[in-house]
């Protein structure tokens, strides 16, 4: 009985044989296929793949270091933190990633110009982009402490990256770049720190010609209606902030750098400034602000002046949409009294200008009823239009009545 029951195996052995050769094929397959994974917009991906990522910096400031980019230890500290560990207990490192949850730590990625890194953090801002309103997920990198990491930081600003994502693979190892300065960092450098008008940043509470020069370049260029003092304050720092949106340097307060004028913005004022006759410009500004002091002493001409920084929507309260409110009343676009509350009505009159200035055409649109950046620069540019003509109007009243 033995004997027939192998030989009955025997049979059976080649069809068995056949099915674990299969068996065997298809465990390789599956276990050489690639990793497949989705990103926020539902993609399907496969490891590695690439893809852009908006990526700021932070750093972690201490006390007695050489500057603040808010002024203060305290400041930076709001700014900034003042974490030792990332999310999942890592100790701090330079290069260190926060990024949002759909990463999960330990997440391998190349990024130009910082190395190979992973994920160990997370943060309030640092979140998932927005396919519809063209933004891109967030990264933060993590720069140092003290005054080496607010240089880093400031150095690489807030810049949109093509990064290459491994996924979480054990057999890639981590190599930054900013680690001791390594040559390719240093290469780097020099080719991004090219600025002519100012060679160093220029810091909140300066004092000084080259803070003179600078409130003059931004009265030129419309982001400065202050006397120039040659002190750093904080109408500086708003007409540097408002400057640096504009340039696409950054687009939020809560951005490191926000109203400093570090490396990436003394850059964008020498292409602004180029081929500008600065003599003749300034004595038009001087004009202007002559114009402007005599306006505010008209009954006629008086005006609050409020320009725009920052991004207002539905639903938000405040004194930025209490101005907006009456912004769009003196354009014939919104006819109630302003309340300070951006409701329905407010939505439609922007949707409304929006329409005229030619940014939007529907309200599916992105960014269609909201004031954000493309918005707000032409409003600005409107508003300073108007504000313009009112002070040559003043200063024509002064000139005639002196004759």
């Amino acid at each position: 009985m033995k004997k027939n029951t192998i030989i009955k195996d025997h049979r059976a052995i080649k069809p068995l044989l056949a099915a674990l050769i299969l068996e065997v094929i298809s465990l390789l397959i599956f276990i050489n296929q690639p990793t497949v994974v989705s990103n926020a917009a539902g993609e399907s991906l496969a490891y590695p793949y690439t893809q852009i990522f908006t990526i700021s910096a932070y750093y972690s400031p201490l006390e007695g270091q050489g500057h603040y980019v808010t002024g203060t230890y305290d400041g930076d500290i709001r700014l900034n933190g003042n974490g030792t560990n990332g999310a999942d207990g890592t100790p701090v490192y330079p290069g260190m990633v926060a990024a949002p949850s759909i990463y999960e730590f330990e997440t391998k990625m190349y990024i130009p110009g910082i190395g190979i890194v992973a994920v160990h953090d997370r943060g309030g801002a640092i979140v998932s982009g927005d396919a519809e309103e063209g933004t891109y997920d967030r990264l933060d990198i993590w720069m140092g402490y003290g005054d080496i990491g607010l240089e880093r930081a400031l150095n690489w600003g807030v810049r949109d990256v093509e990064v290459t994502i491994y996924g979480i693979d054990d057999t890639i190892e981590e190599e930054i770049y900013l680690e001791g300065y390594s040559d390719a960092e240093k290469f780097v450098k020099t080719v991004v720190i090219t600025p002519d008008l100012f060679s160093e940043d220029l810091w909140y509470g300066d004092n000084g010609d080259d803070i003179k020069r600078l409130q003059e370049y931004l009265a030129i260029l419309g982001y400065y209606n202050s006397k120039i003092t040659g002190y750093y304050d904080d109408t500086t720092m708003s007409a540097v902030f408002n400057f640096q949106v504009d340039r696409g340097i950054l687009d939020d307060w809560e951005d490191l750098g926000a109203g400093h004028f570090g490396i990436n913005t003394r850059f964008a004022m020498d292409k602004s400034m180029e081929g500008v006759d600065v003599e003749a410009e300034l004595t038009e500004v001087n004009l202007l602000n002559e114009g402007l002091a005599l306006m505010q002493t008209y009954p006629d001409l008086y005006e609050e002046i409020h320009y725009f920084t920052d991004y207002i929507e539905r639903g938000d309260r405040g004194e930025d949409v209490y101005a907006l409110q009456t912004e769009l009343n003196n354009l014939g676009y919104l006819m109630l009294e302003p309340t300070g509350y951006y409701g329905e009505m407010t939505e439609h009159a922007i949707f409304k200008l929006q329409q005229r200035w030619g940014l939007v055409e529907t309200m599916d649109d992105p960014g269609a009823g909201a004031l954000g950046p493309n918005t707000r620069i032409i409003l600005n540019e409107v508003i300073g239009a108007r504000i313009d003509t009112k002070s040559y109007m003043a200063l024509k009243r002064e000139d005639d009545s002196t004759q």
